[in-house]
């Protein structure tokens, strides 16, 4: 359906006052590239943050363009596939095809941007300003959980170094930064497409429209910044454990090739440089202890377990499995009793049971001189990389996973979130990408059974399928937010890296470079401050969705509705071109 633009209402500014930015380039498809490149710079490996604020504007100015629809999507389409293949390169190191459909897919985010926004602002006479930061809130969110969600490279993703700017996160999660950020993005949007000065007696003056624009991102940024300092300044932090955290450097690709007990021993070794350092907790990374943790359930009979084990290893036998379980356990409690320093472990957990056999990414808690071993079991799986949807009916989607045939990924959802408690203090585990998702961290942080909350969150990750790559720090940054939203702080153990100590203001106080074995030891401050966010979840972003569907709907609803279409904003010319 065509967009019907309102009227312009007439106004005494003349084209000839507005901004020199006024031409416009022959095709969209240039400002949306150069929007594409300005955004990606703003991220890891360049690490620009500051370009996310005006890395939009050129996409945001295409709103009020005259060019043909048809171009205009196109274009942004481009500028959305430029970026995302630039950006989520990284993926390509495991599947050169999950990585191409991983941009196809997430590049459709631009041309819907650009649909709803103009139908908003062309349509509704929505102001730019108030339709870009929702819309793009609203797409983001959705991202977050289309097909099990991609929750990165989000504006406010930028701006993880700026702690003033991160603390509003405790209250509307990150998307409150990305609406800021889309808010002055449209900003300069508007100051490169509407009259800047208008004639008066005593000469041209700043159009009341663009004082109006300036006053409200002043007042916003003012008041994000004023609440940041203010959390900052006020934030009281207790002393918290040492922990020693384990970074291996294992590129996955070689990982399985590996001699298991050689990569025990490297590990071994880390652990015994930690030791002199007197920590309170070991933390290994995902997956890192490479002979599995099998469970047996005594209730299961011989003949089920004998066909379970045959699924998973056909020329395995219950008296192999039995002293293999038997064998690791006694290994790992052994090795702790001696230590004396309880160890979160990164394992495969294989679990026989009378209801059926299933495999399970966990983290292991072991104390010296206990014979329990908690578990925990990941929530939230990466599709392609730990199960394949649809593989039944769809056998070509193996093709975007990094396995062969034989090897399919095959990992069970954990059931529910488990904390790990030690002496006075409450630790949760969020493996591999968990800690970039926000509804999971925050349900490891809320759903406690005791209402009390974690008070440090650890993160154990294999990003040896990424080394050496931008995803390795833009990880990092992700996780910050994290912190801040839930005010807990958190820590991170990563094959080939970022692991660090990030405190409950994002901050992170140590960081290890990347690519290399190594071992963090530091302490960890506790924060005792409450959050809005971990109460309230992700409701900011939400509100912006309920906002966005809602304008759908009245501008498909189009003429039947004459009075909504009336101007919501003082007068001025259209863009030029």
């Amino acid at each position: 359906m065509p967009i019907r633009t309102r009227p312009e209402p007439e106004t005494k500014c003349r084209p000839s006052m507005l901004a020199p930015a006024a031409t416009a380039p022959r095709h969209p498809a240039v400002p949306a590239l150069m929007s594409a490149l300005l955004f990606w710079f703003a991220f890891p490996p360049a690490d620009r943050g500051y370009l996310g604020w005006v890395a939009l504007a050129p996409l945001f100015a295409l709103v009020r363009s005259d060019r043909p629809r048809r171009a205009l999507y196109a274009g942004a389409y481009a500028g959305g596939l430029t970026f995302w293949l630039l950006a989520a390169s990284w993926t390509g190191k495991t599947t050169i095809a999950g990585w191409i459909v991983l941009a196809l897919v997430a590049a459709l985010s631009w041309p819907i941007f650009l649909a709803l926004a103009r139908l908003s602002v062309r349509r509704l006479g929505l102001p730019l300003m108030v339709a870009a930061p929702i819309i793009w809130v609203a797409l983001e969110y959705i991202r977050a959980h289309l097909c099990t969600g991609f929750p990165w490279y989000y504006l406010a993703h930028t701006q993880y170094r700026y702690l003033p700017l991160i603390q509003v996160a405790d209250v509307t999660g990150a998307w409150g930064l990305s609406f800021l950020l889309a808010l002055v993005n449209a900003w300069w949007a508007e100051l490169l497409t509407r009259p800047l000065l208008c004639p008066s007696p005593r000469g041209p003056k700043l159009a009341r429209p663009q004082v109006i624009r300036l006053a409200v991102v002043a007042s916003l940024l003012l008041a994000c910044l004023g609440y940041g300092l203010f959390r900052l300044q006020t934030a009281t932090f207790r002393p918290g454990p040492r922990l020693a955290l384990i970074q291996t450097n294992f590129e996955q690709r070689l990982k399985h090739s590996l001699d298991p007990e050689l990569v025990v021993q490297s590990i071994a070794a880390l652990v015994e440089r930690a030791r002199p350092q007197r920590p309170d907790l070991i933390v290994w990374p995902e997956t890192s202890y490479p002979h599995g943790f099998p469970v047996i359930d005594p209730r299961i009979d011989s003949r089920t377990l004998e066909r379970q084990i045959k699924a998973i290893h056909p020329g395995g036998t219950i008296r192999y499995w039995r002293e293999r379980a038997v064998r690791i356990k006694a290994g790992l409690r052994g090795w702790v009793d001696e230590l004396g320093v309880p160890m979160v472990i990164g394992t495969v957990r294989y679990d026989f049971r009378p209801e059926g056999f299933s495999k399970y990414n966990a983290a292991l808690l072991l104390v010296p001189g206990s014979e329990a071993v908690a578990s925990y079991h990941k929530l939230h799986l990466v599709p392609f990389g730990e199960f394949v949807p649809g593989i039944e009916r769809f056998p070509w989607l193996r093709q975007l996973t990094p396995y062969d045939e034989e090897n399919l990924p095959t990992l069970a959802f954990g059931a529910a979130p488990v904390w790990f408690d030690l002496g006075s203090l409450r630790y949760a585990t969020a493996i591999c990408f968990e800690d970039t998702i926000p509804y999971v961290v925050r349900r490891l942080v809320q759903e406690t059974k005791d209402r009390r909350p974690p008070d440090i969150l650890l993160n154990i990750s294999n990003d040896g399928w990424f080394a050496g790559s931008s995803e390795q720090e833009v990880h990092l940054a992700i996780s910050a937010f994290r912190a801040v939203e839930n005010r807990v702080p958190l820590a991170r153990a990563v094959n080939t890296g970022v692991s660090a100590l990030i405190d409950g203001n994002g901050r992170i106080l140590q960081a290890l470079p990347k690519v290399r074995a190594d071992v963090l030891v530091g302490e960890l401050p506790l924060d005792d401050r409450e959050s809005l966010y971990a109460a309230w979840g992700d409701w900011f972003a939400q509100t912006c969705l309920a906002i966005t569907l809602g304008l759908v709907v009245l501008g498909l609803l189009g003429d039947r509705l004459p009075r909504l279409r009336r101007p919501w904003w003082p007068a001025d010319l259209p863009a030029a071109g």
